[in-house]
């Protein structure tokens, strides 16, 4: 029984991991790429927003 149980809170353990840890650090880091993104593309090329 212990051999079955083992994996499914394995499986809980790496969701909650996923779901409360890595994914808003990704979505934190795509965000920040995109700000990135933009303040480069207007000191270079679009000049800023009037």
């Amino acid at each position: 029984m212990q051999t079955k149980e083992q994996p499914i809170k394995r499986q809980w353990l790496t969701a909650l991991v996923m779901s409360f840890i890595a994914l808003p650090i990704i979505a934190l880091l795509f965000i920040c790429a995109y700000g990135f993104i933009v303040w480069f593309g207007q000191m270079l090329f679009w000049g800023p927003p009037t």
